[in-house]
């Protein structure tokens, strides 16, 4: 049987559960029979036509595009497919075709993306459009989770028993049920997320340490909550309850298991309660929700920006103006609705709208630090619920590495990735207190960081005395017409998309021939998945275990369309794909199939968004850059102009990224300090704490300190003047030494350093 027919034969196996599903198949004994199967290719044809055009996956399996297509084959249009979708130029050509649409959505995160699915759903003429790629901005920077926020319990349980309420009870038990309602909904959407979609999605277990029986102060900001360590089991499993006991049990682990499956945490916990979250790559489910709109029909194009709105004579929005941000052009779009999905970006929408419009979002940004995988216990998350300032912390294993986040910074939204220095000190002083004595973390053990902006949103079309939403806000501007939906979270993008799209029907009357069917219908890549997808890429495509595991879970079925591009490695094992970036499970035949059917348009989005590897390793990503512009490149026709400028375009956004070396500023401050003699200066050259400084530290000191050098040969030259013994690592006595013999390099180091006065007025005070 050859790759195609295994493809083939497991597809069709889940196509025939479907129509079972739906009752359109009749079953005798083991047998399945269905009318639209007589018209099915053999599996030897269907496998022969994969294995010739492995993109050609619609017609080889028998499946439609199309509504149309459905109805004339007699097959159940709710049944989704592995389909090709038209590329951006060609979706462009849609958006410029004088098409009035149903609706036309401006952004593309999560929200906006849903928004635009669940319309097509209906079968509604839809478009949507993105400043820059789907989900560069809030929906790409989040803690990763699919999480039903079991903290809005807590905090509306602490707001409920406020004293203050004694004198409005009637509106404080309304709050408390409006927060209790926005977790149930919270739970429901977490299922859905993750039943329909296990090959974007998976459960992670999150451990809440105890050091003591009564915590204080108390967490939440009330003293009822200093018993959590004694109760939180049971409020655990009522978690669990709240989603109909369908996650993984929520549990607790004894000092003793915890010391044998995490020595790295501090061992003083009394117990650890266990409970489980969902998890996803979030910047590859919002493209695969923008993609999954496409596969529906909708006409999606990333990197075109709204400029201005159009209204008709009587103020109503008719359209807008935009912008093709690669190539400068612009054009207009017409809609019989418009709703505008920016996030936090919001209000800078609405004010092309009305420029007297009132402020309906405030921002609040959240730092993330990403350390290396050996931190976070045995594939097991943490999570502090009483922090220093109160916020929750969560240590999360994430596409192997560890993540740490958030803080949270109220602020004007803005694009840059660059956190603040001082925030990501704190992630490092809070991760420090839950690691055992004997592991450090440093600062250079930071491998990327970044910040995001978050919507907090409130209606400023309201009535006076309207009740204020407790998660997102959907408002519609009487004069225009124009709807905006903002808040949330990721867990809810699917609800939210919903609820903006009946808004928006019932408003302007679009009546569409069908219901939503966004709860039950897989993103692009889960028809057909299987859970030992992996162990079918290695055993029939030759790839490693790792890539096999990456590519299931980042492209679900379309992995196999991945693989079938791989090239021979000319190793014995694995034999097929060659990787991108040495310790990473990408592959290089996964930048083809991204540039061809993922509408991937810069090498910026490549390296950032398609694949994480900028929000993993910031060094990987840079090292990575010049490659993967090759790569693409050749695919997407690229002139040595064009490749050049997108290399330092990558390149310069991901030096705002955080990384190993702090930001010059920051850096030139910690270094600069006062010092008493050479051997201190030694110890602040010696990042890592570890008594010896290498050629990468080397560097690194000199790039923070602001002394370069002309290239790496001249670098290397002078880390060897230093090493005497030729071992690849400074010691303190090596330092010292070339320290005294002075020099051009030695003075320019001795510059940035101010030696503290002594009593000493000779050189040899600041040798000590």
């Amino acid at each position: 049987m050859n790759r195609g027919s295994i493809l083939y034969k497991s597809i069709l196996a889940h196509r025939r559960k479907l129509l079972l599903a739906t009752g359109t198949t009749a079953v005798t004994g083991a047998s399945y029979f269905t009318e639209e199967e007589s018209s099915l290719p053999s599996l030897d044809d269907a496998g022969k036509r994969l294995d010739t055009n492995p993109y050609a996956l619609s017609s080889a399996l028998g499946f439609y595009t199309t509504t149309t297509e459905c109805k004339a084959a007699k097959v159940k249009d709710s049944i989704p497919s592995t389909i090709v979708i038209p590329t951006r130029d060609e979706q462009l050509s849609k958006l410029k075709a004088g098409e009035t649409f149903d609706i036309l959505v401006i952004g593309g995160g999560a929200t906006g993306s849903g928004a635009a699915l669940d319309a097509a759903t209906r079968g509604l003429s839809v478009a949507m459009i993105e400043r820059g790629d789907f989900g560069n901005e809030t929906s790409a920077r989040s803690t990763k989770l699919i999480w039903a926020g079991i903290r809005y319990i807590a905090t509306g349980l602490s707001a409920l028993l406020r004293f203050h309420n004694v004198i409005r009870p009637v509106d404080a038990i309304s709050d408390f049920v409006g927060e209790f309602k926005m977790v149930m909904g919270a739970h429901k959407e977490r299922r859905i997320m993750l039943e329909n979609n296990p090959h974007l999605t998976n459960w992670v277990p999150i451990a809440i340490p105890f050091t003591s029986w009564v915590s204080w102060p108390a967490p939440f900001g009330h003293p009822i909550f200093s018993t959590a360590p004694m109760v939180m089991p049971l409020v655990m499993k009522f978690y669990d309850g709240m989603s109909g006991f369908t996650c993984p049990p929520s549990h607790i682990m004894g000092r003793n298991r915890a010391a044998r499956k995490f020595p790295q945490l501090d061992q003083n916990a009394k117990y650890f309660s266990i409970f489980y979250e969902g998890q996803h790559n979030d910047s590859r489910t919002n493209t695969y929700i923008a993609l999954t709109a496409a596969e529906e029909g909708a006409t999606v194009a990333n990197y075109v920006e709204m400029i201005d709105l159009l209204k008709d004579k009587d103020g109503k929005a008719i359209g807008i103006e935009c912008r093709d941000n690669l190539s400068g052009k612009t054009f207009k779009v017409y809609a019989k609705a418009i709703v505008f999905a920016g996030g936090p970006f919001t209000d800078s929408l609405r004010k092309m709208e009305d420029k007297d419009s009132a402020p309906a979002v405030n921002a609040a940004a959240g730092t993330h630090i990403v350390l290396p995988k050996y931190f976070c216990p045995a594939g097991i998350g943490m999570l502090d619920i009483n922090t220093s300032d109160g916020r929750f912390l969560f240590f999360l294993p994430w596409e192997g590495h560890t993540l740490i986040g958030t803080t949270d910074r109220k602020g004007p939204a803005e694009s840059s990735y660059g956190p603040p220095e001082q925030e990501i000190r704190y992630l490092l002083d809070e991760v420090q207190k839950y690691l055992a004595g004997d592991i450090k973390v440093r600062r250079s053990d930071v491998l990327s960081a970044w910040q995001g902006y978050r919507p907090l949103a409130s209606d400023p079309n309201a009535p006076p005395g309207a009740p204020i939403s407790r998660d997102h806000t959907i408002s519609v501007n009487p004069k225009t017409g124009v709807t905006f939906i903002t808040g949330g979270k990721w867990t809810t993008y699917r609800e939210m998309a919903e609820d903006v799209i009946n808004r928006v029907v019932s408003l302007h009357q679009l009546n569409p021939p069908k219901e939503s069917s966004t709860a039950t219908r897989p993103l692009r890549g889960g028809v057909g998945y299987r859970r030992n997808l992996p162990i079918t890429l290695v055993q029939d495509f030759g790839v490693s275990e790792e890539s096999a595991k990456h590519l299931a879970r980042t492209y679900g079925m379309n992995a196999v369309d991945v693989v079938l591009l791989a090239t021979p490695t000319s190793k014995r094992w694995p034999r097929f794909g060659n990787v991108l970036i040495e310790g990473f499970p990408y592959l290089e035949c996964e930048i083809p199939y991204i540039c061809k059917h993922e509408m991937v348009c810069t090498l910026t989005d490549m390296l950032t968004l398609r694949m994480r590897v900028a929000y993993l390793n910031k060094d990987a990503a840079i090292a990575a850059a010049p490659k993967v512009a090759d790569l693409m490149a050749k695919e997407l026709g690229w002139s040595r102009r064009e490749k050049k400028r997108q290399l330092d375009e990558a390149l310069e956004v991901l030096g705002t990224f955080g990384g190993p070396i702090p930001d010059k500023a920051a850096a030139a401050l910690e270094l600069s300090a006062e010092v008493q003699n050479v051997r201190e200066v030694f110890e602040k050259l010696d990042l890592g704490g570890t008594g010896y400084i290498d050629l990468i530290e080397f560097m690194d000191c000199c790039t923070m300190l602001g002394v370069s050098f002309k290239n790496r040969e001249k670098a290397k030259k002078a880390f060897k003047s230093i090493d005497l013994n030729a071992d690849g690592k400074i010691d303190e006595d090596e330092f010292v030494a070339w320290w005294e013999k002075g020099g051009n390099l030695q003075a320019q180091i001795a510059n940035k350093f101010k030696f503290k006065a002594t009593k000493e007025t000779s050189v040899g005070a600041a040798f000590g």
